[in-house]
C-alpha cells in the first residue's frame, strides 16, 4: 500500500485505526485495495445524475465488458455519487469549491488506502464563455491551462488557522495537450478558466436577487480584463482543483463546455437540445482521451452520442 501524503493519516493507519471517509460512506477498514486498487482515472462533475449517465456511457463506449445497467453507486449518495467502470471512477462533487474540496480529499485518501498508483483527475463541467466577436462561440469546449480567481490572479487562497496561504493553479500541460489532440470535429481550445465562489455576484452577473452595486458597464469592463489575462470561461471549481492537484502531485485536467457568452449576457438562453449537445461535447472529448490512454481505437467523428 502506498504511503499517505498526510503524515497524520499515515500515523492513524500505522496505529491500526480506521480512517472514516464520511461523505463517501467508506472507511479504511474495508477492502479498498480490491475495490479501487486498479483505478487510473477519476472523472468528476457537479451533478449526481451526470456522474451516473457518464459512467453508463463509459461502460457502453469503452468495450470493458461491463453492462451499463449493472452499475450501482458505491457508498453513500446523500452528498455525491461514485461509480466505478473498470479503471475509471465517475464521481459527483456538488457545486462550488468547498464541496469539491471535500470529495478531493476523501477520494484521494481512498485511493491511497487502496494502493492505487499513477492516477489522474479530470473535471468535466459546464461554464460561461468569455468570447469576443472574432473568437469562438457558445458551445466551445475549454481545456484549462491554468485557473484564475475572481481577482484575476493565477493563485488559490486557502485560509488555515486564520492565516492565508497561496497555491499555484497550473493544470498539467501535457495532459491538456493530449485532451485537445483528440478534439476532431469538436470545437475546443486551450484557455484559462476563472473559478468564482458563487454563481451570481462572484461571476459579475446582474441577474441575482440583490442589487449588485455595479453597472452593466462595470461588468463588461471586468469581463474584458478577464479576457485580456487569458480567461475564456468561468465556473466555480477551477482554483481548488488545480491547487489541490498541484499540492498532491496528481496530474489533472479541466474540460468545460461553454453554455453562453458572458460578454453577450448573463442568462442561459440556449434550447434544452443545444445545452445537451454542448455538455455532451465535453464528455465526448474526455471519452476520446480515455480511449487513447487505454490503448483503444479513437474515432474522431463517429463516437458522439
Amino acid at each position: 500500500m502506498s504511503e499517505h501524503r498526510n503524515p497524520y493519516i499515515q500515523e492513524l493507519v500505522d496505529d491500526g485505526k480506521k480512517d472514516y471517509l464520511y461523505h463517501l460512506g467508506l472507511d479504511s477498514g474495508m477492502d479498498l485495495p480490491a475495490m479501487f486498487g486498479d483505478v487510473k482515472f477519476v472523472c468528476m462533475g457537479g451533478s449526481a445524475k451526470r456522474a451516473e449517465s457518464f459512467a453508463k456511457r463509459l461502460a457502453a463506449d469503452l468495450d470493458l465488458g461491463i453492462d451499463p445497467e449493472s452499475l450501482k453507486p458505491i457508498g453513500k449518495t446523500e452528498r455525491g455519487s461514485l461509480f466505478k467502470v473498470g479503471p475509471i471512477l465517475s464521481l459527483s462533487h456538488g457545486m462550488g469549491m468547498p464541496s469539491m474540496s471535500i470529495f478531493l480529499h476523501e477520494v484521494t485518501k481512498m485511493l491511497e488506502h487502496a494502493g492505487a498508483t499513477d492516477y489522474r483527475y479530470i473535471r468535466i463541467g459546464t461554464s460561461g464563455g468569455v468570447f469576443r466577436p472574432d473568437d469562438e462561440k457558445a458551445g466551445t469546449v475549454i481545456v484549462a491551462e491554468q485557473a484564475i480567481n475572481e481577482e484575476l490572479q493565477p493563485i488559490h487562497k486557502k485560509v488555515k488557522l486564520g492565516k492565508v496561504h497561496y497555491y499555484e493553479t497550473w493544470f498539467d500541460e501535457e495532459m491538456a495537450a493530449e485532451v485537445l489532440s483528440v478534439r476532431g470535429d469538436i470545437r475546443a481550445q486551450i484557455g484559462k478558466t476563472m473559478g468564482a465562489n458563487d454563481f451570481y455576484e462572484g461571476q459579475g452577473r446582474l441577474d441575482g436577487a440583490l442589487d449588485p452595486e455595479y453597472t452593466e458597464e462595470d461588468k463588461l469592463e471586468y469581463l474584458n480584463k478577464a479576457y485580456d489575462v487569458g480567461v475564456r470561461n468561468i465556473e466555480m471549481e477551477a482554483p481548488e482543483l488545480a491547487a489541490f492537484c498541484n499540492r498532491a502531485g496528481i496530474p489533472a485536467a479541466l474540460v468545460c463546455a461553454t453554455l453562453l457568452n458572458r460578454l453577450e449576457g448573463d442568462q442561459v438562453t440556449s434550447t434544452p437540445e443545444q445545452l445537451a449537445e454542448f455538455s455532451e461535447n465535453a464528455q465526448t472529448l474526455v471519452v476520446r482521451y480515455l480511449r487513447k490512454k487505454l490503448n483503444l481505437s479513437v474515432d474522431l467523428e463517429a463516437d458522439a452520442i
